[in-house]
């Protein structure tokens, strides 16, 4: 998998688009010592000032939202079981032009802000 800055992505888990968090790459290839801590997340199971190669995204629909994670983490390749539940091959797998269009309808915007709000505030 080759991620690229500005591409748009769908993590694996929620079993429709509209359950998927939507991220966007904002940097690739970031050493760990050079992330703010305080304006990025990281959700790596290391130690972040020891890791290297990281992913930076946010979720689009939670702008307030900025993470960091090992590319091979992101990259890595679900379960058989995991591929069938979620209907993806990879943890964090680009959208195809198709979905890409769906995410950015008015009534598809609405719903998926609606629902991450009820999700983020338990």
């Amino acid at each position: 998998m080759i991620y690229r800055k500005g591409m748009l992505c769908k993590h694996f888990k929620g079993e429709s688009l509209l359950e998927k968090n939507i991220y966007e790459i904002l940097e690739v290839n970031v050493n760990g010592k050079d992330i703010d801590e305080n304006n990025i997340i990281y959700t790596g199971n290391g130690n972040l000032k020891d890791s290297v190669n990281l992913v930076i995204y946010k979720n689009i629909f939670q702008n307030d939202k900025v993470f960091a994670r090992e590319y091979n983490d992101i990259s890595s390749y679900l379960t058989k079981d995991e591929k069938i539940k979620y209907n993806q091959n990879i943890k964090v797998q680009p959208l195809t032009e198709e979905e890409i269009n769906v995410i950015y309808n008015e009534s598809f915007i609405k719903e998926k802000k609606n629902l991450t709000l009820k999700k983020f505030k338990k």
